[in-house]
């Protein structure tokens, strides 16, 4: 998979340390789905699932087409942090985010850089709603993909 090839090519100046809010996590792409979209109805937050899909061997991907069209191999998918920073929720799979536990799709509500003030206030905003709701970190390669 593109994002893994990338992380392992990767030079260290050009990784960046993200935080996440993470909600949920579970092994089944459709329940977590349904479950992203009652959390952002909850937060009032945008549901942005980025075009993703569900792919069988490499847990998500850019659909076919969008990666044929924009000359990328199929499947590809880039993990949630590179030029995305904000509040919306998203589904995402840990396969792509060093340190995490592979295999699980994640419902993820903000992304910043580790010391973003803006981390640590969705977090307080999302707790309300959802106690278990936590900050995980990971390296996010942001160098040139090509």
């Amino acid at each position: 998979m593109a994002s893994q090839l990338f992380a392992q090519e990767a030079d260290t100046e050009a990784l960046v340390k993200k935080g996440y809010v993470i909600v949920s996590a579970g092994k089944n792409y459709e329940a977590i789905k349904k479950q992203a979209k009652t959390v952002a109805d909850k937060l009032g937050y945008k549901l942005n699932l980025r075009d993703l899909e569900y792919h069988k061997t490499e847990g998500l991907s850019f659909s076919q087409s969008l990666c044929e069209k924009e000359n990328m191999e199929y499947p590809f998918y880039i993990a949630r942090g590179r030029w995305d920073d904000g509040e919306y929720v998203s589904v995402e799979y840990t396969n792509a985010y060093e340190g995490f536990t592979p295999g699980y799709y994640i419902i993820i509500v903000s992304s910043h850089d580790k010391d973003a003030a803006e981390l640590k206030t969705a977090l307080q905003h999302v707790k309300k709603s959802y106690k278990t709701a936590y900050i995980k970190y990971a390296d996010v390669y942001m160098g040139c993909i090509h």
